[in-house]
């Protein structure tokens, strides 16, 4: 089943698994179409801008939706990189990382050294870029967006 990077107008993002791009059409129209008539997204427990226990939300307008043939969050589940790779990333990493005497917090060292095999990008250019590292297979065409309206 394929996955999707459902992206907001706000710059989050979901992941949902449909059968089909036919059948995530279906819902994401539908819940576009819910934010365009200021309805609720549903009932979320835990929606992340602090409504908690409010299940009458509203729903987001959808700016892109993104296709992946597994869940993004399985890039490179072994967290390996070439050692080509390492010496230059970790180089940079260093040089970035030294203050004006030249000396590196380890901690801080080891944190960026983890974040280099991490699935998530931690710094987008754009709130609609993807939050995840893996390149996905397709993005959807958005205009099946107004032909639901």
């Amino acid at each position: 089943m394929p996955f999707y990077e459902i992206t907001y107008e706000t710059g989050r993002s979901s992941i949902a698994s449909y059968a089909d791009d036919a059948e995530a059409e279906s819902a994401v129209a539908a819940h576009h179409a819910r934010a365009m008539n200021g309805l609720p997204g549903g009932p979320v427990a835990g929606h992340p801008t602090g409504q908690e226990g409010n299940p009458n939300w509203s729903a987001e307008r959808i700016a892109k939706v993104r296709v992946y043939d597994k869940h993004p969050d399985d890039l490179n589940p072994d967290q390996t990189l070439s050692v080509e790779v390492a010496e230059k990333q970790l180089s940079m990493l260093i040089k970035g990382l030294a203050d004006e005497n030249g000396v590196v917090n380890v901690a801080r060292l080891s944190a960026e050294v983890r974040g280099l095999t991490h699935p998530m990008v931690t710094v987008k250019e754009s709130p609609f870029d993807s939050n995840f590292r893996m390149k996905e297979k397709k993005e959807l065409d958005m205009a099946f967006l107004e032909a639901s309206n």
